[in-house]
């Protein structure tokens, strides 16, 4: 086996790497702070579910720190925010890029009436106000 069979087989592997799928766990769980954060949540809605049943915990859960816990401790939190940076890495992977919105995108082409939305522009045909009484033609 030469050097240049050794090379190309290290560029092979390399390539495999770089283009391996990611994976949504390497965002949100792999990371300490990921884990701290899973962590947190876990023991904070342990305690939740414990303040039904203990008076002090539902007085420490009845306050307005424990309404900003609520937020940044819901589970739905941390997903939105540690895949934020996985998003990015899924949309290179799939070959998708942020594009700009073009010029017609961006403003509508006006309607017969002049009006920006045709459904609601009396004049033009695409308006549900022309269809509206169509039943009541066929009788």
């Amino acid at each position: 086996m030469g050097p240049v069979d050794v090379m190309s087989e290290q560029a092979e592997l390399d390539a495999s790497a770089v283009r391996s799928r990611p994976r949504a766990s390497a965002w949100l769980w792999r990371p300490w702070y990921a884990k701290l954060w899973w962590a947190s949540i876990a023991i904070y809605w342990t305690g939740k579910l414990a303040s039904y049943w203990s008076p002090v915990l539902d007085d420490a859960y009845s306050t307005a720190v424990a309404g900003y816990l609520n937020i940044a401790l819901y589970p739905f939190t941390a997903l939105m925010v540690l895949g934020v940076r996985f998003v990015p890495a899924w949309m290179e992977y799939y070959g998708w890029e942020w594009v700009e919105p073009s010029h017609d995108e961006l403003f509508p082409k006006r309607s017969v009436g002049g009006y920006l939305d045709p459904m609601a522009d009396p004049l033009d045909p695409r308006s549900p106000n022309h269809w509206r009484y169509l039943g009541n033609l066929r009788r």
